[in-house]
């Protein structure tokens, strides 16, 4: 149980009390704006969405080392009969795994109104999304496993179901990727389920999405709690990616991490690599299957992410991308809090040696959504990877398709070694986007190898962010 905090100055508490209250992660309960590349101009995300996902519900797996809720119905407890109160916002010593239902409801029913809603670009009546159910699948680590992480056996049944519900998933779509996405603070189980969920949506439903809920105390008043709760939950995490690259049949796992949950991901990526320190860079980054590192508005100490790629996190993913802002006013706020810079603050508070290791870095992305924010943001401008349709287009091409900044439509700022939103970017996202959202290609007839012609080549064909990889400058990548 966590102890009382010290009282805090009604100053600071005030302060903290503004954060709280923009950090979007538990507030979505209508469908996010539309990303401007995925509107009827652009590209349709959904012309490989596979059929059995095309309803108004969608499913999305779920990973939380929050401690589960308790309901004795015999009694008549208020919650049970919700059926929706299924985690606290307490540590738990074993992470718990399952499946949420979230239900899209528009102003008319089916599948096809929901598509043509989801691109409209002056939506005028938002689908709603509300968590309907959860089905567990089991739990793992009754007490803290071995450093070499190896399950017990008497976890085998936890493993086996999660691996299977994984693998389940991923034989249903085209995609063989996973996605995982984990919150920032002051949330709840239950609307971050909403808004992973809108996230996969427009990620077309293919491949697997898997929520990643650490115990946020879902209060104004809590951030200090929840910035060592997401310390405390790294360990957790790290141990959930290597179960997920041993036994799921993935190709690649991709994380997209907001604002406090940023350092869970790169401290895990951290540990996972200085575990390996002695193998190829690549050697580590394919045993774990680590693809796209996203992360938005990250509350990480500038100090503790340096630390963290001088010992190889970003080594890892195949590519990490980094969205920082002028506009966000909740790390103004964190950074005075702790007395240090955090990552995902802008430029202008960075020293020159600050930007100099940050540009100098192989592999990572900065974007500044300054532009964008301008034009879009909110007063406290941190939840632009979900509120604003330029950075949300931006954060789904990276995240599907690996299209590297200038593919994506942004452009190069020369003096500050950072990405950049142009003004025409709504022209650039769309076509960005049409060149990612292309049908798959029906399955050919199989022929007798003994009729069949000749291969005219055996290189592969290239992916949409090869191609348009290759047909960049050096300077633009």
């Amino acid at each position: 149980m966590r102890m009382n905090a010290p009282r805090t100055p009604l100053i600071a508490r005030i302060i903290v009390a503004g954060v709280a209250v923009v950090l979007l992660s538990g507030c979505a309960e209508t469908l996010m704006p539309t990303p401007v590349g995925f509107d009827t101009s652009g590209g349709d995300p959904f012309l490989n969405t596979p059929p059995s996902r095309q309803t108004t519900q969608l499913r999305v797996l779920v990973a939380a080392d929050r401690k589960p809720a308790v309901h004795d119905a015999s009694r008549g407890d208020p919650a049970s009969k919700s059926g929706m109160d299924f985690f606290t916002n307490e540590r738990d010593g074993s992470m718990q795994f399952g499946i949420a239902t979230v239900e899209f409801t528009s102003k008319e029913p089916g599948w096809d109104y929901l598509v043509k809603e989801s691109r409209a670009e002056n939506r005028r009546s938002d689908p709603i999304l509300k968590m309907v159910g959860y089905e567990p699948l089991g739990s793992l680590w009754f007490g803290m496993p071995a450093l070499d992480e190896t399950p017990p056996e008497a976890e085998e049944a936890a493993v086996t179901a999660i691996a299977e519900a994984v693998n389940a998933g991923l034989s249903a779509s085209r995609c063989k990727d996973i996605y995982i996405f984990i919150h920032g603070f002051n949330t709840s189980f239950v609307d971050n389920m909403t808004l992973g969920a809108e996230m996969f949506h427009y990620l077309g439903r293919d491949g697997v999405f898997i929520n990643y809920g650490w115990p946020s105390q879902d209060s104004v008043f809590d951030y200090s709690a929840d910035k060592s709760t997401a310390s405390y939950s790294t360990r957790p995490f790290r141990l959930f990616l290597t179960r997920l690259a041993k036994r799921s049949n993935a190709e690649r796992i991709h994380i997209l991490a907001h604002s406090a949950g940023a350092p869970i991901a790169v401290e895990a990526l951290r540990q996972l690599r200085l575990m390996h320190f002695t193998e190829p860079n690549a050697a580590t980054r394919s045993r774990y299957k680590i693809g796209r590192l996203v992360l938005v508005a990250p509350d990480m100490d500038l100090g503790d992410f340096e630390n963290a790629v001088a010992d190889g996190a970003t080594a890892v993913p195949e590519r990490t991308t980094i969205y920082i802002s002028s506009h966000d006013k909740a790390l103004d706020i964190s950074a005075w809090i702790g007395g240090f810079a955090r990552l995902g603050q802008p430029l202008s508070v960075l020293t020159p040696k600050n930007i100099a290791f940050l540009s100098e870095q192989e592999g990572v992305d900065i974007v500044d959504v300054f532009l964008a924010e301008r034009m879009f943001g909110s007063w406290l401008g941190h939840s632009y990877f979900h509120d604003d349709p330029w950075v949300s287009t931006d954060v789904l091409l990276t995240l599907a398709d690996g299209m590297l900044p200038a593919a994506r439509g942004l452009v190069r700022d020369p003096k500050a070694s950072v990405f950049t939103f142009p003004a025409d970017y709504p022209a650039k996202a769309a076509a960005a986007a049409l060149r990612v959202c292309q049908p798959t290609p029906a399955v050919a007839p199989t022929v007798n190898p003994s009729l069949a012609p000749p291969a005219a080549s055996s290189a592969a064909t290239p992916s949409a962010a090869e191609q348009s990889a290759a047909d960049l400058s050096p300077e633009e990548r």
